[in-house]
């Protein structure tokens, strides 16, 4: 028998609520800008599908298991790899966003590493961080050199 973190994250109440919270963040955005971005097909399948999946694979698929043998301690449901590989994803983010745009990634980030711990599995963290790609680009995008 799976233990609790294993489950079926399509059956599990917890992944439902992380993926549909961003929305108060998005009606916010919208209602501080009242505007919606037309984004161009390529430019959706970058943000909503490839940026996704190549992250996910690099930060949660790779350097988190790779730090949780290392760094195996948790606070408040959080582990240590986890915090770690977030601070490593702000960084990164840097890279095309300016500091306050990438420090908006770590609470994110956070929250796709917590799936990819509780479900044993990158693909629930490559939905939330789809969606949450998603919504902020149809939003907020134009806040943004992207």
């Amino acid at each position: 028998m799976a233990n609790k973190f294993e489950r079926n994250f399509v059956n599990d109440s917890i992944f439902f609520w992380l993926l549909f919270t961003p929305i108060i963040f998005w009606i916010v955005m919208y209602l501080d800008n009242f505007s919606v971005s037309r984004l161009d097909a390529e430019t959706a399948i970058q943000v909503l599908i490839i940026l996704p999946v190549i992250e996910e694979v690099i930060f949660r698929g790779l350097i988190q298991p790779w730090l949780a043998n290392r760094y195996n301690q948790k606070k408040m449901g959080i582990t240590q790899a986890n915090l770690i590989t977030s601070c490593l994803f702000v960084l990164v983010h840097l890279y095309q966003h300016n500091l306050i745009m990438a420090l908006y990634t770590f609470v994110p980030s956070l929250v796709f590493g917590y799936t990819r711990d509780r479900y044993k599995r990158l693909m629930p963290s490559i939905i939330l961080h789809s969606s949450y790609n998603g919504g902020y680009f149809l939003i907020g995008s134009q806040l943004i050199n992207y």
